[in-house]
């Protein structure tokens, strides 16, 4: 039987200071068994938690992996809708969290992203022409190689994002936040139709 990891509080005695740490079980009789003993208790206090946090994982790889299957459903509706739009149906992702997502190479263009929380997401090399990313949060996004062309990206987070090689002619960037991304001042010029003297 492998090991569960469970993060503990305990506070051992009234006046003494509420302990924290994790320990690994068998499972939750084990893991209150083993701090009984820890602190030479004969039975844990009422306001003892104990949390199984291989369950946690588990059900944010569950959740993760669910979240992966939606996408690629949606992403195959968009696919048809580009070819012919009285089939499939248009990418709608808005005010979804998306973060830390892996879709490099993803076909977005015109897909309605407003509001979606890309955070920490890997879209580097995707499509993204013409998308609505309006209040997106792309905050450490990589967005290498995308194709930003005339997407709209007012008051989006663009914060420690990866722009470089991404393309952004005719892209809105009113009041986009564009602190510490990484992108070269000629795209940057391009993006913003700065006139050259």
């Amino acid at each position: 039987m492998s090991l569960r990891t469970y993060k503990y509080q305990i506070q051992p005695a009234p006046m003494a200071r509420v302990e924290s740490g994790e320990i690994e079980a068998k499972n939750l009789d084990d893991a209150k068994r083993q701090l009984r003993v820890q602190y030479m208790l004969s039975q844990l206090p009422n306001d003892t938690l104990l949390e199984d946090q291989s369950e946690i994982q588990e059900n944010m790889a569950r959740e993760k992996s669910a979240k992966a299957r939606e996408m690629l459903r949606v992403l195959s509706e968009h696919h048809v809708w580009m070819k012919d739009s009285s089939k499939g149906a248009r990418a709608n992702l808005n005010n979804l969290n998306l973060t830390d997502m892996v879709i490099p190479k993803s076909q977005l263009e015109n897909a309605d992203m407003a509001g979606a929380d890309f955070s920490g997401a890997d879209l580097s090399g995707s499509n993204l022409v013409n998308a609505n990313l309006v209040r997106a949060s792309l905050y450490g996004t990589n967005l290498k190689g995308a194709d930003l062309s005339g997407a709209d990206l007012s008051d989006a987070d663009l914060r420690g994002a990866n722009l470089t090689d991404a393309k952004l002619e005719g892209a809105d960037l009113w009041r986009a936040n564009l602190m510490g991304c990484v992108i070269s001042p000629t795209a940057l010029h391009k993006a913003l139709s700065c006139k050259k003297e």
